[in-house]
């Protein structure tokens, strides 16, 4: 039986309507962009290839991918790394919205870095043997973007804002980089900082997973300044998502995508990690229900990706990671190998097939593809695809990720069926074909055709017009809202 949840009426979003004060902003920022914005970096883009083509060990292949991000950040990054102007189409913000997605998305994969060779002191080089100072771009970032006197300043956090968004990753930056960032800045230093965050408690949200981004603001600024300003009637909205299997509806009338895999369950497991006792039954054991059916999703070459934002398609592996480091060791040794395997192959398939290019994760499944880039998706977005990434560098010394031996996905062991009846949905898998297909057992809308569930193209005159005013004019290509029911691991569908 389907769960009900109690809708709230769709608020008026700026950006969705901008009026003509937002479109001359957007215009004056897209000329800034022109002005700011460097050449391509793609002087690591076959170094960072080759290391998931050769046979290097994961721990190797995933730090590669650290240093690769680094030294094009550095390469982009403006305003003492405030904001970073990545090459891409753009989002509907505008521009300098773009750019600090630039900052915001990039640090805590530096961060996560940090915190796991806090012990060791271990420097950072880049591919081609240079010292990167990450610690010192961070705590630059947090002090300039939090002046409102600086050109870097992040800005006043609005209902609605992107910056509530970005706002989460830059708190989570701060909690794992603690130990060389926050612990060497003085009161004054940190009084702005915990200002401009503060902000985040009297902004108005959209009503779906985007709760989760002021409570992991609150969460971090209550573990580093004991002050709990934590909204906890949002954490409990949250769990009214909860429809069970691990599976979260995105508000009450949202899909079920994989957003549950690298939104839902990776902030839920941060939230955890920086407040083990916030509610650890709920989130750990939805953790655990979800990769006890998630695993069998992945292939060693794709997995049926459906719903939006395709380009965060090397994360889909961050939930099996987070129940590998929440749950005992004991429990999980014989899944250790598996999710190993899963991520490596994962990255390697996209990666192998162009998904690193020009120092950030391109903007489609493989090259950049404006089809599969959503209208709310900058250049920068697509660094969403580093979150299962964050989590292995985070808790992969600990959770003996790196020394595991590989073993086989499911697929790879035999052929399955069956039903994940909370998001209503059937997944079958077949050993001889290497295919893993998902079908929803519903229709998301009546109202389609034949012509309707394709792809769509941006025309010429929407094209001329995005480059113009800086704002995304795109089709929307949510395969899942066009109707379309049943996803092969084979992508099929994306081309």
């Amino acid at each position: 039986m389907t769960k009900i949840i109690q809708a709230s009426e769709r608020p008026h979003i700026p950006c969705e309507h901008p009026d003509f004060k937002q479109y001359v902003e957007l215009f004056k920022q897209n000329l800034i962009r022109e002005k700011m914005k460097r050449r391509d970096f793609v002087e690591r883009d076959d170094q960072i290839k080759a290391f998931f083509c050769e046979p290097h060990e994961l721990k190797e292949q995933c730090e590669a991918m650290v240093s690769y991000v680094a030294e094009a950040f550095q390469h982009y990054a403006v305003w003492d790394y405030t904001h970073a102007y990545y090459p891409g189409v753009s989002s509907q913000q505008n521009a300098r919205l773009d750019a600090m997605e630039g900052c915001s998305r990039v640090m805590p994969t530096l961060a996560s870095w940090l915190h796991a060779n806090q012990e060791t002191n271990k420097i950072l080089y880049s591919l081609n043997g240079e010292v990167l100072d990450i610690a010192e771009w961070i705590k630059s970032a947090f002090i300039a973007g939090t002046d409102p006197q600086h050109s870097g300043y992040w800005g006043k956090v609005e209902d609605y804002d992107q910056r509530i968004c970005e706002s989460a990753d830059l708190a989570l930056t701060l909690w794992l980089s603690k130990a060389q960032v926050w612990d060497t800045l003085c009161s004054k230093q940190r009084q702005p900082i915990i200002n401009w965050f503060q902000q985040i408690n009297h902004v108005k949200t959209v009503d779906n997973n985007w709760h989760l981004f002021p409570l992991t603001v609150q969460v971090v600024m209550k573990a580093l300044t004991g002050v709990d300003e934590i909204q906890y009637e949002r954490y409990i909205r949250t769990k009214e998502f909860y429809v069970g299997d691990g599976w979260f509806r995105d508000g009450a009338k949202g899909n079920y995508d994989y957003y549950n895999a690298w939104g839902f369950h990776y902030s839920l497991y941060w939230i955890d990690q920086i407040s083990p006792d916030f509610d650890p039954q709920f989130i750990r054991h939805g953790l655990r229900t979800f990769s006890d059916k998630f695993r069998y999703f992945f292939t060693p070459h794709g997995f049926p990706l459906f719903g939006r934002s395709a380009s965060y398609r090397l994360s889909a592996t961050a939930p099996l990671l987070a129940t590998l480091d929440i749950c005992h060791p004991s429990q999980m040794k014989e899944y250790a190998g598996q999710f190993k395997r899963a991520l490596k192959t994962n990255l390697a398939f996209f990666i192998n097939h162009g998904a690193l290019k020009k120092g950030r994760p391109t903007q489609g499944l493989f090259s950049d593809d404006s089809r599969l880039t959503d209208n709310y998706s900058g250049p920068a977005s697509s660094f969403w695809s580093l979150r299962a990434l964050n989590i292995a560098i985070y808790s992969g010394d600990r959770t003996g990720l790196w020394e595991a031996d590989e073993q086989p996905l499911e697929i790879e062991k035999d052929s399955f069926m069956f039903s994940l009846n909370a998001p209503n949905m059937l997944v079958i898998g077949i050993q001889e074909t290497q295919e893993v297909t998902v079908i929803f057992k519903e229709e998301y809308t009546t109202m389609q055709s034949p012509l309707s569930r394709r792809l769509e193209s941006q025309n010429k005159y929407k094209k001329l017009l995005e480059r113009m005013t800086g704002r995304a004019e795109r089709p929307k290509n949510n395969l899942l809202r066009k109707g379309v029911t049943s996803y092969s691991s084979k992508l099929f569908h994306f081309f």
